[in-house]
């Protein structure tokens, strides 16, 4: 049997600290933390030219061997004018497989953190998914660079902040994403994110696309962003200690810099 349980939305401010968001007790009979969703929205109107880019993370003092758990989350993109639309993207479920004690009283705490400066806060729940049953599978750790990397404007690549996983064994889920600043009549952000170490087992190349995005054309002008670019199933083995480099791939050049984050998804088995 499953149960869902929520930890309900607050706002993270307008700065980027990271905000704790509350705390859950696990069911008493739950023995896995399946996954965990965030969803997040405006806390009041958006402001032109700003993208709401967030990090969601969960972590606990009782559970043992929970961290990390940090996740880049798809970008509630910038706008231009005074009457532009915005689209919170679809909900996406982050896979955990945490081992929980029968009978115990855990406690999740989430926690939420912008990358970049908002006028108007963005506020933020978690969901949380349990098992009655023990996990079936690995656990999955997720982790991100504490800070976003400009783009630049050139149609060239930027390297991004680096991941260093210690006691990992496989990587299995890579995370792209990208927040524009102004949007341009006409204009598109097309690119890519290599995922770079020599620490991996071969030298096969990891590198995937943005979810793309497309202007139209006005003084009003929405980008809007449906989901987010996540790649599951990479099955790439690491060295016990793993250091990533992400690097950003501009496929065309902008005339405002926007910002980029890499994230990635790990088993220790």
């Amino acid at each position: 049997m499953t149960s869902y349980s929520l930890i309900t939305p607050t706002s993270l401010g307008a700065g980027v600290a990271k905000t704790s968001l509350g705390t859950n007790a696990k069911p008493s009979e739950a023995q896995n933390l399946i996954e965990f969703i965030p969803y997040y929205a405006p806390s009041g109107l958006t402001t032109t030219v700003e993208s709401m880019f967030l990090e969601s993370a969960i972590e606990s003092t009782s559970v043992k061997d929970i961290l990390p758990k940090r996740i880049i989350n798809p970008p509630i993109q910038a706008g231009l004018g005074a009457t532009y639309a915005s689209m919170c993207p679809i909900l996406e479920a982050y896979e955990c497989n945490t081992e929980l004690k029968s009978g115990s009283n855990d406690i999740i705490e989430a926690f939420g953190q912008s990358q970049i400066a908002n006028t108007v806060a963005p506020v933020m729940g978690i969901a949380l998914h349990y098992s009655n049953s023990s996990p079936q599978a690995p656990q999955m750790y997720y982790d991100k660079p504490d800070n976003e990397t400009s783009s630049g404007t050139a149609a060239t690549t930027v390297t991004g902040g680096t991941i260093t996983i210690n006691g990992g064994k496989t990587l299995q889920v890579l995370m792209a994403e990208f927040a524009a600043t102004t949007p341009l009549a006409g204009e598109s952000h097309i690119g890519s994110m290599q995922f770079n170490s020599p620490n991996f087992d071969n030298s096969q190349s990891l590198e995937v696309p943005l979810q793309t995005l497309a202007q139209g054309l006005g003084a009003t002008l929405a980008t809007l962003q449906p989901k987010a670019a996540i790649y599951k199933n990479v099955d790439m083995g690491m060295k016990s200690t793993c250091t990533i480099t992400t690097v950003f791939r501009m496929s065309e050049a902008l005339t405002v810099a926007g910002s980029f984050i890499g994230a990635v998804g790990y088993t220790k088995v």
